[in-house]
């Protein structure tokens, strides 16, 4: 998820340290959804639904600050990193409000048909960022993919493709908790075993483009050092609010459909606001201290679920875990390939798409699936905030025109929905 947030070409020498901060990150959401979460088997972390804001966020302060005549390093680092902080704080600030003040029930008023539609941008967007992280080019749309069509690139991005596959229908036909780690080190073990079939190093696959060049990774208490206050560029900042509103929105509608998944395993209620406000705690802690949006993982949540795991050790665990990988002497970076990474954001592609743009056909209306659709093309040529505007829209006139869109008692809409997360 690191890597999807900081894909502007610019973050990539120092992704070492970007990604320390993610895991960082991750482990804060864990402990506090550990510690303060009804469910004592919650497992929270940094999650796919705010990514796609915080990545458009990135990169638009990257060319807003170069606009600007700043070309400093340290300064467009230390805006953004301080930046999408406060931003996942003022998130964590709204959903807080909306757990108090018991508003989860308006949250949902944003039509699951276009968070349908936006689900399944955050797959092509994975797909997309695997790709040219792959190929260590900077796409950032349909109009780009030309790039991925090089010889050389194409060397690159084929054995992420092919992992993302075999990870994904090995995953989807086995449903065995040792799929997924299997077949992650299944990609390490062939990688390695082919750089020794071939006598190459570790230095020679980076100089060919297998592995991403990185800095020296530093210590662990020199991760914050990109978040220096003095340089920040404040002006900057402003322009992100309607960004920020829509991240606020789809955040909550998204965490609201975690907790109804869960809800659905679970058999029976659970309060919404209060889950909502543990989500924006989370998120409240991991902005002031550097880190990033995030919410329930509701499938891992409801694999602890069936598991018989009662104990909130188990997340405790989880957080541990993810710190020690921090503290780590080496860069782990610097031995891990790119397609290693690509695999995972290709099988999260894969699941995410197919998921909401042929699995769901079967669960919702006809209307409400033409929605969905067209509120993912509208994302691919408006971008985020307006592609959801305008799949918002799309959805009024359908409604208005007599379509059915799927306009039903909203606890029956919020099950049919969550019934496609699972």
């Amino acid at each position: 998820f690191g890597s999807i947030i900081y894909h502007d070409d610019f973050f990539r020498p120092y992704l070492s340290i970007l990604m320390k901060l993610t895991v960082v990150s991750a482990a804060i959401h864990q402990i506090t959804f550990s510690t303060l979460s009804s469910l004592p088997f919650a497992v929270g972390q940094v999650q796919d639904a705010g990514l796609i804001f915080l990545s458009a966020m990135a990169r638009d302060i990257v060319l807003r600050c170069q606009a600007l005549g700043v070309h400093d390093d340290a300064s467009i680092l230390a805006t953004t990193t301080i930046g999408l902080s406060l931003f996942t704080a003022f998130l964590g600030a709204a959903l807080i409000g909306i757990g108090k003040f018991k508003l989860a029930s308006y949250c949902q008023l944003l039509p699951s048909s276009v968070v349908g539609g936006y689900l399944a941008y955050i797959g092509f967007f994975c797909g997309q960022a695997g790709l040219a992280l792959m190929a260590m080019v900077d796409v950032t749309g349909l109009s780009q993919w030309y790039k991925f069509l090089d010889p050389a690139a194409l060397v690159l991005i084929t054995p992420g493709v092919l992992g993302g596959c075999v990870i994904y229908f090995s995953v989807r036909t086995f449903r065995h908790m040792a799929v997924l780690p299997s077949t992650i080190a299944m990609l390490m073990v062939v990688f390695y075993l082919t750089l020794w079939a071939k006598g190459m190093s570790v230095e020679e696959a980076t100089q060919l483009g297998w592995i991403n060049p990185t800095v020296e990774s530093p210590s662990w208490y020199h991760i914050w050092d990109f978040l220096q206050i003095d340089k920040v560029v404040w002006r900057v900042l402003p322009s992100q609010i309607f960004t920020i509103a829509a991240m606020i929105s789809v955040v909550a509608l998204s965490s609201s459909l975690d907790i109804a998944a869960i809800e659905i395993e679970m058999k029976r209620p659970l309060d919404y606001n209060h889950e909502l406000t543990t989500v924006g705690f989370s998120n409240v802690v991991s902005g002031l201290t550097g880190g990033y949006t995030g919410s329930y993982i509701f499938s891992q949540t409801i694999f602890s679920l069936r598991m018989g795991i009662r104990s909130r050790a188990m997340g405790y665990v989880i957080a541990v875990i993810e710190l020690v990988t921090i503290v780590l002497p080496f860069n782990v970076l610097a031995y891990i390939p790119n397609f290693f990474f690509g695999s995972l954001l290709m099988m999260i592609c894969l699941d995410l798409m197919f998921e909401w743009l042929i699995d769901v056909r079967e669960k919702v209306t006809p209307a409400e699936y033409v929605v969905m659709l067209l509120t993912f093309c509208l994302l691919q040529v408006l971008g985020v905030e307006f592609g959801i505007l305008a799949g918002i829209c799309s959805y009024v006139v359908a409604d208005r025109l007599g379509f059915d869109v799927g306009k039903k008692d909203t606890t029956e809409d919020d099950d049919v929905m969550a019934g496609c997360y699972e």
